[in-house]
């Protein structure tokens, strides 16, 4: 399957994480961003906006609705990046944490591969009913 317009729209999302990561330790305030504690916000919001741009294909991911669900491996992975982003989100914005900020963006990156190849290695269109074999 060829990635859709909303694996481009994750992407520009994680870029722009990624970005904001690179450039935090210039001290620049970035459209009023400054600190690990405003950066935490920002690179959270980009990650849950990039989470959103896939929704349909979560449902996937959980077999929802009775669809078929991908390899185990690949649902707990993402589970279990899901779960330290999560963490690492809410000990930078708490906290402050410049680790928990790089392990925030850490996990998206890596979240963000493992998603992109799945999505360019499956077959099926997401968002699109497809009948069970």
């Amino acid at each position: 399957m060829r990635l859709t317009w909303k694996d481009g729209l994750a992407t520009v999302f994680v870029g722009a994480a990624v970005l904001l990561y690179l450039l935090s330790p210039s001290d620049i305030w970035l459209f009023g961003l400054s600190g690990s504690r405003g950066l935490g916000v920002a690179i959270f919001a980009l990650g849950v906006g990039g989470c959103y741009t896939t929704l349909s294909q979560m449902k996937d991911v959980y077999g929802y609705d009775g669809r078929e669900r991908p390899p185990l491996l690949y649902v707990v992975l993402s589970s279990l990046l899901g779960a330290v982003m999560l963490v690492a989100g809410i000990v930078a914005i708490s906290g402050g944490s410049t680790a928990a900020l790089a392990t925030l963006t850490g996990a998206m990156v890596v979240l963000w591969v493992l998603t992109t190849v799945r999505h360019s290695a499956s077959l099926r269109v997401p968002g699109v009913a497809h009948p069970a074999h």
